[in-house]
């Protein structure tokens, strides 16, 4: 099996850069809309204003329950340090944050480094 190329974890923590900004983005917008407060019922309220949006909450939900079990696991399985704080991150940035930034630093564990 070739080994994967070892630009493809820049790649991951280029995504985790763009979900964490686009995150904090979209929230501090409706931080605006609320006069600077993050109201929570009505965030949670908002994933159930239409069908489209449930879709989107279930599938949110669903791929980040999947995703998180997978971090947990390999994060053991290959003695990641501090695996918790990819958990940390997704409750308090974003799973589009928090699961890019896991394979970042999977992906750096697992490419053995390059000998010259």
């Amino acid at each position: 099996m070739k080994p994967l190329p070892t630009n493809i974890a820049y790649f991951y923590l280029f995504l985790s850069i763009v979900g964490g900004s686009l995150t904090f983005y979209f929230v501090w917008l409706g931080m605006q809309e609320q006069n600077g407060n993050f109201d929570v019922v009505q965030f949670v309220q908002s994933t159930w204003t239409s069908y489209y949006a449930k879709s989107l909450t279930f599938d949110f939900w669903t791929g980040t329950m999947a995703g998180t079990f997978f971090m947990i696991v390999e994060g053991y399985r290959l003695q990641m340090k501090k695996v918790w704080l990819y958990i940390l991150f997704t409750f308090l940035i974003g799973y589009a944050f928090a699961f890019p930034l896991f394979l970042f630093f999977r992906h750096k564990k697992i490419t053995p480094p390059l000998v010259s």
